[in-house]
Protein backbone atom coordinates (compact mmCIF):
# COMPACT_ATOMS: atom_id res chain seq x y z
CA UNK A 1 0.00 0.00 0.00
CA UNK A 2 2.68 2.51 1.14
CA UNK A 3 4.55 1.60 -2.88
CA UNK A 4 1.41 2.37 -4.21
CA UNK A 5 0.85 6.14 -2.56
CA UNK A 6 4.43 6.48 -3.09
CA UNK A 7 4.33 5.59 -6.69
CA UNK A 8 0.90 7.67 -7.31
CA UNK A 9 3.21 11.00 -5.55
CA UNK A 10 5.86 10.71 -7.47
CA UNK A 11 3.46 10.73 -10.76
CA UNK A 12 1.20 13.06 -10.14
CA UNK A 13 5.05 15.39 -9.19
CA UNK A 14 6.00 14.10 -12.35
CA UNK A 15 2.85 15.36 -13.92
CA UNK A 16 2.48 18.35 -12.70
CA UNK A 17 6.38 19.31 -13.64
CA UNK A 18 5.74 18.23 -17.23
CA UNK A 19 2.39 20.72 -17.29
CA UNK A 20 4.81 23.38 -16.12
CA UNK A 21 7.07 22.90 -18.71
CA UNK A 22 4.50 22.34 -21.42
CA UNK A 23 3.08 25.64 -20.18
CA UNK A 24 6.73 27.93 -20.46
CA UNK A 25 7.22 25.82 -23.68
CA UNK A 26 4.21 26.01 -25.89
CA UNK A 27 2.12 29.07 -23.83
CA UNK A 28 4.32 31.86 -23.15
CA UNK A 29 3.85 34.87 -21.36
CA UNK A 30 2.09 37.36 -23.26
CA UNK A 31 4.09 40.34 -24.84
CA UNK A 32 3.19 43.42 -23.29
CA UNK A 33 0.26 44.81 -24.92
CA UNK A 34 0.32 48.93 -25.60
CA UNK A 35 -3.08 50.60 -25.07
CA UNK A 36 -2.32 53.96 -26.20
CA UNK A 37 0.21 56.82 -26.09
CA UNK A 38 -1.26 60.33 -26.28
CA UNK A 39 -0.29 64.30 -25.62
CA UNK A 40 2.93 66.10 -26.03
CA UNK A 41 5.56 67.91 -23.75
CA UNK A 42 4.01 66.29 -20.59
CA UNK A 43 6.56 67.22 -17.45
CA UNK A 44 4.39 64.79 -15.50
CA UNK A 45 1.33 62.39 -16.34
CA UNK A 46 -1.18 60.55 -14.21
CA UNK A 47 -3.96 57.58 -15.87
CA UNK A 48 -6.75 56.76 -14.10
CA UNK A 49 -7.63 53.56 -12.72
CA UNK A 50 -9.37 51.74 -15.14
CA UNK A 51 -6.23 53.09 -18.25
CA UNK A 52 -9.19 55.10 -20.20
CA UNK A 53 -7.93 58.61 -19.36
CA UNK A 54 -4.74 59.91 -19.70
CA UNK A 55 -4.15 63.48 -17.42
CA UNK A 56 -0.80 65.27 -18.24
CA UNK A 57 0.78 68.77 -17.21
CA UNK A 58 2.91 71.09 -19.22
CA UNK A 59 4.20 74.47 -19.17
CA UNK A 60 3.47 77.31 -21.74
CA UNK A 61 5.53 79.56 -19.87
CA UNK A 62 6.80 80.92 -16.37
CA UNK A 63 4.55 80.28 -13.91
CA UNK A 64 1.91 78.88 -16.88
CA UNK A 65 0.68 75.72 -16.44
CA UNK A 66 -2.10 74.09 -18.24
CA UNK A 67 -2.97 70.40 -17.45
CA UNK A 68 -5.26 68.57 -20.05
CA UNK A 69 -7.43 64.99 -20.13
CA UNK A 70 -7.11 63.06 -23.18
CA UNK A 71 -8.72 59.55 -23.66
CA UNK A 72 -5.70 56.52 -23.46
CA UNK A 73 -6.98 54.87 -27.09
CA UNK A 74 -8.30 57.15 -29.65
CA UNK A 75 -6.29 60.73 -28.03
CA UNK A 76 -9.53 62.65 -28.14
CA UNK A 77 -9.39 65.57 -25.77
CA UNK A 78 -11.64 65.72 -22.68
CA UNK A 79 -10.96 69.09 -20.60
CA UNK A 80 -8.48 71.21 -20.10
CA UNK A 81 -7.71 74.16 -18.12
CA UNK A 82 -4.87 76.14 -16.14
CA UNK A 83 -3.15 75.28 -13.10
CA UNK A 84 -1.72 77.05 -10.28
CA UNK A 85 2.24 76.86 -10.76
CA UNK A 86 2.19 73.07 -9.53
CA UNK A 87 6.30 71.26 -9.30
CA UNK A 88 6.11 69.14 -12.01
CA UNK A 89 9.15 67.20 -10.63
CA UNK A 90 6.78 65.75 -7.79
CA UNK A 91 3.46 64.60 -7.93
CA UNK A 92 0.79 67.04 -8.39
CA UNK A 93 -1.40 64.94 -10.30
CA UNK A 94 -3.66 62.34 -8.74
CA UNK A 95 -6.75 60.48 -9.74
CA UNK A 96 -9.95 59.35 -7.35
CA UNK A 97 -10.22 55.73 -7.10
CA UNK A 98 -13.64 55.73 -9.00
CA UNK A 99 -11.77 57.50 -11.83
CA UNK A 100 -14.00 60.69 -12.19
CA UNK A 101 -12.50 63.18 -10.44
CA UNK A 102 -8.57 64.49 -11.11
CA UNK A 103 -6.82 66.20 -8.36
CA UNK A 104 -4.24 69.06 -9.34
CA UNK A 105 -1.86 70.74 -6.79
CA UNK A 106 -0.75 73.75 -6.91
CA UNK A 107 0.48 76.90 -5.01
CA UNK A 108 -1.89 76.91 -2.01
CA UNK A 109 -4.22 75.32 -3.70
CA UNK A 110 -5.72 71.83 -4.71
CA UNK A 111 -7.92 71.62 -7.51
CA UNK A 112 -10.33 68.99 -8.10
CA UNK A 113 -12.14 68.49 -11.63
CA UNK A 114 -14.82 66.41 -12.43
CA UNK A 115 -13.74 65.59 -15.84
CA UNK A 116 -16.89 64.44 -17.56
CA UNK A 117 -18.40 67.86 -16.51
CA UNK A 118 -15.62 69.79 -17.10
CA UNK A 119 -16.09 71.18 -13.49
CA UNK A 120 -13.77 72.44 -10.81
CA UNK A 121 -13.42 72.69 -6.91
CA UNK A 122 -10.61 74.39 -4.94
CA UNK A 123 -9.23 73.19 -2.11
CA UNK A 124 -7.39 75.41 0.33
CA UNK A 125 -3.77 74.38 1.02
CA UNK A 126 -1.93 77.32 1.90
CA UNK A 127 1.30 76.28 0.72
CA UNK A 128 3.07 74.93 -2.65
CA UNK A 129 1.34 71.40 -2.81
CA UNK A 130 4.24 68.67 -3.24
CA UNK A 131 2.24 65.73 -3.69
CA UNK A 132 -1.65 64.48 -3.73
CA UNK A 133 -2.74 61.13 -3.09
CA UNK A 134 -6.04 59.73 -2.70
CA UNK A 135 -7.12 56.35 -0.10
CA UNK A 136 -10.72 55.91 -0.72
CA UNK A 137 -12.94 58.53 0.09
CA UNK A 138 -9.63 60.70 1.44
CA UNK A 139 -7.56 63.42 -0.27
CA UNK A 140 -3.92 63.96 0.90
CA UNK A 141 -2.03 66.90 -0.16
CA UNK A 142 1.45 67.37 1.10
CA UNK A 143 2.94 70.96 1.63
CA UNK A 144 7.04 71.64 3.21
CA UNK A 145 5.42 72.30 6.26
CA UNK A 146 2.11 71.06 6.39
CA UNK A 147 -0.38 68.32 5.28
CA UNK A 148 -4.19 68.34 4.72
CA UNK A 149 -6.53 64.84 4.35
CA UNK A 150 -9.89 66.08 3.06
CA UNK A 151 -12.53 63.75 2.20
CA UNK A 152 -12.65 64.76 -1.06
CA UNK A 153 -16.53 64.01 -2.17
CA UNK A 154 -17.70 66.52 0.32
CA UNK A 155 -14.79 68.91 0.43
CA UNK A 156 -14.72 68.77 4.18
CA UNK A 157 -11.28 68.89 5.96
CA UNK A 158 -11.35 65.81 7.85
CA UNK A 159 -6.88 67.50 9.22
CA UNK A 160 -4.55 69.62 8.85
CA UNK A 161 -1.17 69.16 10.98
CA UNK A 162 1.69 70.89 10.71
CA UNK A 163 4.89 70.06 10.81
CA UNK A 164 8.19 71.66 9.19
CA UNK A 165 10.36 70.01 6.71
CA UNK A 166 8.07 67.16 5.42
CA UNK A 167 9.54 64.81 3.12
CA UNK A 168 6.86 62.39 2.70
CA UNK A 169 3.54 61.37 3.90
CA UNK A 170 0.99 58.63 2.88
CA UNK A 171 -2.86 58.15 4.38
CA UNK A 172 -4.95 54.82 4.45
CA UNK A 173 -9.08 54.92 5.32
CA UNK A 174 -8.54 51.16 5.60
CA UNK A 175 -6.70 51.86 8.84
CA UNK A 176 -7.45 55.34 9.50
CA UNK A 177 -4.27 56.52 9.43
CA UNK A 178 -1.99 59.02 8.50
CA UNK A 179 1.90 58.93 8.39
CA UNK A 180 4.50 61.55 8.36
CA UNK A 181 8.42 61.69 7.66
CA UNK A 182 10.61 64.58 7.98
CA UNK A 183 14.29 65.66 8.25
CA UNK A 184 15.85 64.28 10.65
CA UNK A 185 12.84 63.20 12.89
CA UNK A 186 11.02 59.88 13.62
CA UNK A 187 8.24 58.89 11.00
CA UNK A 188 4.93 59.86 13.03
CA UNK A 189 1.64 58.15 12.63
CA UNK A 190 -1.45 59.62 13.62
CA UNK A 191 -5.09 58.48 13.85
CA UNK A 192 -8.11 60.37 12.28
CA UNK A 193 -10.01 62.03 12.00
CA UNK A 194 -9.00 62.96 15.71
CA UNK A 195 -5.01 63.33 14.63
CA UNK A 196 -3.76 61.68 17.98
CA UNK A 197 -0.30 60.34 17.73
CA UNK A 198 -0.73 56.57 18.29
CA UNK A 199 3.19 55.89 17.21
CA UNK A 200 6.82 57.04 16.10
CA UNK A 201 8.67 54.73 14.55
CA UNK A 202 12.64 55.29 14.19
CA UNK A 203 14.00 56.52 11.33
CA UNK A 204 16.79 57.71 9.49
CA UNK A 205 17.58 61.27 8.94
CA UNK A 206 16.17 61.90 5.30
CA UNK A 207 13.54 59.46 4.72
CA UNK A 208 12.86 58.96 0.64
CA UNK A 209 8.94 57.85 1.14
CA UNK A 210 6.34 56.52 2.78
CA UNK A 211 3.81 53.25 1.56
CA UNK A 212 1.06 51.72 3.33
CA UNK A 213 1.06 48.19 2.36
CA UNK A 214 -2.02 44.97 3.31
CA UNK A 215 -4.70 47.11 3.78
CA UNK A 216 -2.90 49.69 6.06
CA UNK A 217 -1.34 47.01 7.98
CA UNK A 218 2.36 47.16 7.43
CA UNK A 219 4.13 50.67 6.30
CA UNK A 220 7.91 50.96 3.96
CA UNK A 221 10.12 53.14 3.86
CA UNK A 222 13.98 54.01 3.11
CA UNK A 223 16.30 56.06 4.67
CA UNK A 224 19.50 57.97 3.35
CA UNK A 225 22.07 58.83 5.86
CA UNK A 226 23.65 62.30 4.35
CA UNK A 227 27.57 61.35 4.68
CA UNK A 228 27.34 57.83 5.67
CA UNK A 229 25.75 56.46 2.88
CA UNK A 230 27.13 53.01 3.55
CA UNK A 231 24.67 52.75 6.18
CA UNK A 232 21.37 53.97 3.55
CA UNK A 233 18.29 50.94 3.84
CA UNK A 234 15.03 49.94 2.97
CA UNK A 235 12.33 49.45 6.51
CA UNK A 236 9.22 47.48 6.49
CA UNK A 237 7.44 48.36 9.31
CA UNK A 238 4.42 46.66 11.62
CA UNK A 239 3.29 50.12 12.72
CA UNK A 240 0.85 49.04 15.07
CA UNK A 241 3.64 47.12 17.29
CA UNK A 242 6.03 50.05 16.80
CA UNK A 243 8.59 47.45 15.18
CA UNK A 244 10.18 47.08 12.35
CA UNK A 245 9.61 43.74 10.68
CA UNK A 246 12.66 43.79 8.57
CA UNK A 247 15.76 45.82 7.29
CA UNK A 248 17.19 46.08 4.16
CA UNK A 249 20.44 47.50 3.28
CA UNK A 250 21.20 49.86 0.31
CA UNK A 251 24.67 51.46 0.31
CA UNK A 252 24.10 54.86 -1.71
CA UNK A 253 20.06 54.25 -1.78
CA UNK A 254 18.47 55.83 -5.15
CA UNK A 255 15.24 54.94 -4.07
CA UNK A 256 12.67 52.28 -3.56
CA UNK A 257 9.81 50.79 -4.30
CA UNK A 258 7.10 48.19 -2.95
CA UNK A 259 4.46 46.37 -4.00
CA UNK A 260 0.67 46.93 -2.32
CA UNK A 261 0.12 43.33 -1.18
CA UNK A 262 3.36 43.72 0.30
CA UNK A 263 5.37 40.37 -1.31
CA UNK A 264 7.95 42.35 -2.76
CA UNK A 265 9.83 45.30 -1.89
CA UNK A 266 12.91 46.77 -4.60
CA UNK A 267 15.48 49.17 -2.68
CA UNK A 268 17.63 50.48 -5.63
CA UNK A 269 21.02 52.11 -5.76
CA UNK A 270 23.16 53.47 -8.53
CA UNK A 271 24.71 50.30 -9.73
CA UNK A 272 21.57 48.31 -8.99
CA UNK A 273 19.78 46.47 -6.67
CA UNK A 274 17.67 44.22 -4.31
CA UNK A 275 13.87 42.36 -4.32
CA UNK A 276 13.40 41.10 -1.14
CA UNK A 277 10.36 39.57 0.75
CA UNK A 278 9.65 41.69 3.36
CA UNK A 279 7.38 39.34 5.78
CA UNK A 280 9.92 37.01 5.70
CA UNK A 281 13.29 38.63 5.66
CA UNK A 282 14.26 37.02 2.86
CA UNK A 283 16.17 38.37 -0.38
CA UNK A 284 14.58 37.25 -3.38
CA UNK A 285 17.13 38.46 -6.18
CA UNK A 286 19.79 40.80 -6.79
CA UNK A 287 20.64 42.66 -9.99
CA UNK A 288 23.01 44.68 -12.03
CA UNK A 289 21.75 47.84 -13.59
CA UNK A 290 23.07 50.99 -13.50
CA UNK A 291 20.52 53.39 -13.58
CA UNK A 292 19.58 56.65 -10.99
CA UNK A 293 15.88 56.40 -11.34
CA UNK A 294 14.10 54.04 -9.37
CA UNK A 295 12.59 50.81 -10.70
CA UNK A 296 8.62 50.26 -10.09
CA UNK A 297 7.52 47.42 -9.18
CA UNK A 298 3.63 46.18 -10.03
CA UNK A 299 0.60 46.07 -7.31
CA UNK A 300 1.30 42.06 -6.90
CA UNK A 301 5.11 41.94 -6.65
CA UNK A 302 5.44 40.09 -10.02
CA UNK A 303 7.06 42.76 -12.61
CA UNK A 304 9.70 45.29 -12.37
CA UNK A 305 10.51 48.14 -14.96
CA UNK A 306 13.52 49.58 -14.98
CA UNK A 307 15.28 51.95 -17.04
CA UNK A 308 18.81 51.52 -16.67
CA UNK A 309 21.45 54.39 -17.73
CA UNK A 310 22.98 52.39 -20.88
CA UNK A 311 19.75 51.43 -22.35
CA UNK A 312 17.60 53.42 -24.50
CA UNK A 313 14.40 51.23 -23.28
CA UNK A 314 12.30 50.60 -21.09
CA UNK A 315 12.72 46.61 -19.34
CA UNK A 316 9.43 45.08 -17.74
CA UNK A 317 11.20 41.61 -16.57
CA UNK A 318 9.85 39.07 -13.64
CA UNK A 319 10.74 40.03 -10.44
CA UNK A 320 12.21 36.72 -9.47
CA UNK A 321 14.86 37.14 -11.87
CA UNK A 322 13.76 34.33 -14.37
CA UNK A 323 13.41 34.56 -18.37
CA UNK A 324 13.64 37.15 -20.48
CA UNK A 325 12.80 41.07 -20.21
CA UNK A 326 10.36 42.40 -22.40
CA UNK A 327 11.50 45.85 -24.48
CA UNK A 328 9.13 48.82 -24.20
CA UNK A 329 10.00 51.35 -27.14
CA UNK A 330 9.32 55.35 -27.26
CA UNK A 331 11.00 57.48 -29.63
CA UNK A 332 12.07 59.46 -26.69
CA UNK A 333 14.08 57.94 -23.77
CA UNK A 334 11.48 58.24 -20.54
CA UNK A 335 11.77 60.02 -17.84
CA UNK A 336 8.81 58.83 -15.83
CA UNK A 337 7.26 55.73 -15.62
CA UNK A 338 4.96 53.52 -13.09
CA UNK A 339 3.20 50.72 -12.31
CA UNK A 340 -0.15 52.41 -11.22
CA UNK A 341 -2.62 49.74 -10.93
CA UNK A 342 -2.90 46.18 -11.64
CA UNK A 343 -1.21 45.08 -14.53
CA UNK A 344 -0.98 48.73 -15.71
CA UNK A 345 2.27 50.70 -16.36
CA UNK A 346 2.57 54.24 -17.49
CA UNK A 347 5.44 55.52 -19.09
CA UNK A 348 6.39 59.32 -19.90
CA UNK A 349 8.98 60.92 -22.53
CA UNK A 350 6.85 63.75 -23.75
CA UNK A 351 3.74 62.04 -24.20
CA UNK A 352 2.07 59.08 -21.84
CA UNK A 353 2.14 55.41 -23.26
CA UNK A 354 -0.11 53.29 -21.60
CA UNK A 355 0.97 49.76 -21.37
CA UNK A 356 -0.94 46.36 -19.91
CA UNK A 357 1.31 43.97 -18.38
CA UNK A 358 0.20 40.15 -18.16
Amino acid sequence: MLRRTFAFLCLASLGALCDRALQVTFFPQSEPQLLGRVGEKFVTAATSPDGKWVAGLCSSGPEQWTVTVRETASGRPLMAGPVAHPPGTTNPLAWSPDGRTLAVGGSGEVNLWEVAKGQRRTLTAEWLVREVRFSQDWLLARCDNAVFVWNWKTGRLVKRLGQDHLLAAAVDQTAGVLATASFQDSIRVYALPQGKLVRTLAAGPAAVGLEFTEKGERLASAFRYGRERGRDLGVYFDWRAGRQVHKMPEPDLVGFSVAADGSRFLTRGPAGGHIWNPAKGKLVHEFSSPSLLTDSLSADGKWVASLPSDQADLLVWSSDGQGQPHRLKHPNRPFRFQFFAPGLLQVVDGACSVWKVD
